[in-house]
């Protein structure tokens, strides 16, 4: 009876302790990081985020002063730095300080995986609608040996990349150009990526292609690979990433609004696909993000998050995505931000936690710029339907 009474005690044990650790996952947990009023500025736009190799969180976006508009608008791109995965973070850092008559914007990030340190691509000048083939929009570089304290001045690299004095024949036709936002891509072999949008005629809001540019050197020195990705009316903003097989997946935003658009390159960049629509994927035509989750907090899973707005029509209800089979299907979509909200950029943390960082709200009256960190088990817990795009 007694050695009954025991085994029954041990598995109510077992049981309790079974319960006990399958507890739901931390809901995220969301913090403001840029709004009105901050640094004396107005508006805040365009977020960008990056893990340093020291694992401090990089939060980027432009600071817009008193007019929201992008350049020519006289704008600094700056960032806020945690060393304490989110929790608190720096007062604003200033990466890029606009002059008189040139301002800088649109930065993308990425860290160097030979030297740690982190490369930050912008634009500055006229802007990509002011852009001719004699007078171009430039294309800048800043970067930071010491995770994100210090910044090198602005490099300006456009002529390694097209216009006047550049000597690449892919980019004749280009008379603007501007890397997307957010993040761009650090390959296994150490090759730093980053894509861009341009323009090929003078005309007013031009159709846009897109490019992708190459750094073999951790991006003191860029090419523009000869291929276009996509020709018009597919190309936009766009963000490209690395899967273990080698391959590249580019996920375009779509200007006449609908599913998400992508294209696949199996030979670096040499060739793309013909374009593709994520049906699964709605997108209102708007900045988004995509990374491959490392397979070491993933339980040997190859995981490709995509951030974006759960909507095929208006800039609401910013989501993550999970795609499991190397970006065919996305069944796994989790709501973050259930109201207005637009551009977003990921980075996973050193503990494999995730960070998502925001503008929420609508052009009218202006954004915040959030910092969210939440989980893998979170963003797997309650998979919601994907949404088909109209």
């Amino acid at each position: 009876m007694k050695r009954t009474l025991l085994f029954a005690a041990l598995l109510l044990g077992a049981a309790l302790a079974a319960a006990c650790s399958q507890q739901p996952p931390a809901e995220p947990v969301h913090t403001r990081l840029f709004a009105q009023g901050d640094d004396g500025s107005r508006y805040y736009r365009i977020p960008a985020i990056v893990t340093a190799a020291d694992g401090s969180l990089l939060a980027v976006a432009d600071r817009r002063g008193d007019q929201q508009g992008d350049l020519p608008n006289l704008i600094d791109v700056v960032l806020r730095r945690s060393t304490d995965r989110g929790a608190t973070w720096s007062d604003q850092i200033v990466i890029a300080r606009h002059l008189d008559t040139c301002g800088y914007g649109d930065a993308a990030l990425a860290v160097d995986p030979r030297s740690g340190d982190v490369v930050c691509v912008f634009a500055a000048g006229c802007g990509l609608w002011a852009s001719t083939a004699e007078r171009p929009t430039r294309v800048c570089v800043a970067r930071s040996a010491d995770n994100g304290l210090t910044w090198s001045p602005a490099e300006d690299i456009t002529s390694q990349l097209y216009g006047p004095g550049c000597d690449n024949p892919a980019s004749a036709p280009i008379s603007a150009m501007f890397a997307a936002s957010g993040r761009a891509l650090a390959l296994d072999d150490g090759a730093l990526l980053f894509a861009v949008a341009a323009a090929h005629t003078g005309e007013k809001w031009p159709p846009l292609y897109n490019y992708v540019c190459r750094s073999d050197d951790g991006g003191h020195t860029w090419r523009l690979l000869p291929a276009p990705v996509a020709t018009p009316p597919v190309g936009d903003e766009s963000k490209i990433v690395e899967l273990s097989d080698g391959s590249w997946i580019i996920s375009m935003r779509n200007p006449a609004k609908g599913g998400r658009r992508y294209a696949v390159s199996n030979d670096c960049g040499a060739s793309w696909s013909e374009p593709g629509t994520w049906s699964d994927l709605p997108d209102p035509a708007c900045d988004g993000d995509i990374i491959r989750y490392p397979k070491k907090f993933a339980r040997g899973r190859e995981i490709l998050l995509h951030s974006i707005p759960a909507d095929s029509s208006a800039r609401r209800n910013v989501s993550i995505a999970l795609s499991y089979d190397g970006g065919r299907t996305w069944p796994v979509r989790r709501t973050v931000w259930d109201c207005p909200a637009g551009y977003s950029s990921l980075t996973v943390l050193d503990d494999g936690s995730i960070g998502l960082l925001t503008e929420v709200g609508d052009w009218d009256p202006g954004y915040e710029i959030w910092f969210t960190r939440l989980t893998l088990d979170w963003l797997e817990a309650e998979p919601e339907a994907a949404p088909v795009a109209e």
